[in-house]
């Protein structure tokens, strides 16, 4: 979010119109405190063209999550440093980029170029899929918490490709109860699969 100023500057300049927002990794539990019935979930937050209210909160918000994804990122290279694959910590945080918090993803992707999997896809699939042989959590707060400080912030909080989700329903109600606005439904792939049940899932949006 700290380059809303700029993007909104630049915008005027050009006459684009700015929707901030940010994707929130987060953690849906079916029961408190039990590890076991935690899902990933992703929350979108949009905001108007100013950016969001109580903008220092929010930011702290995120920062504790970044902090996290530091400390997740450098437990998956440990994990898969006892796996045999002795990949550095530099590499992973090269690919990512000055100050950037590595995700999942730059990990799988110094995977690929010091030759331990043959793709991308192979990465996740083998070691770093959730709760894989070599995944590690970070500090990924309650989906329903990162939807109240989405709502508290003047923000919309949305349901990122919910076709992941082992169980949509139970997570959507429980999500529309903390506030949920909407689900993203249609797929930037193209895919058409699921697309029809997650319209009905849709549906209990506006119940």
């Amino acid at each position: 979010m700290s380059g809303i100023p700029e993007a909104v500057e630049s915008a005027r300049k050009y006459g684009i119109k700015i929707i901030p927002g940010v994707e929130i990794s987060t953690l849906f539990s079916r029961s408190r405190g039990d590890s076991e019935a935690e899902e990933p979930v992703h929350i979108l937050a949009y905001y108007s063209s100013i950016g969001p209210s109580r903008f220092e909160e929010l930011d702290k918000f995120l920062s504790n999550i970044r902090d996290g994804r530091f400390l997740r990122a450098k437990n998956i290279v440990l994990k898969l440093n006892k796996l045999k694959m002795p990949l550095k910590w530099e590499h992973v945080c090269r690919i990512a980029g000055n100050g950037v918090a590595p995700g999942r993803l730059h990990v799988a992707r110094a995977m690929l170029e010091a030759g331990y999997v043959e793709n991308l896809r192979q990465a996740f699939t083998r070691y770093i899929f959730d709760r894989g042989p070599a995944y590690s959590t970070g500090s990924e707060p309650l989906a329903e918490d990162a939807i109240k400080m989405i709502c508290d912030t003047g923000g919309v909080a949305v349901l990122a490709h919910p076709w992941a989700l082992k169980s949509p329903v139970p997570i959507i109600r429980r999500l529309k109860e903390a506030g949920l606005h909407g689900m993203e439904v249609y797929r930037g792939d193209g895919r058409l699969a699921g697309i029809c049940s997650i319209l009905k899932c849709a549906h209990l949006l506006n119940h």
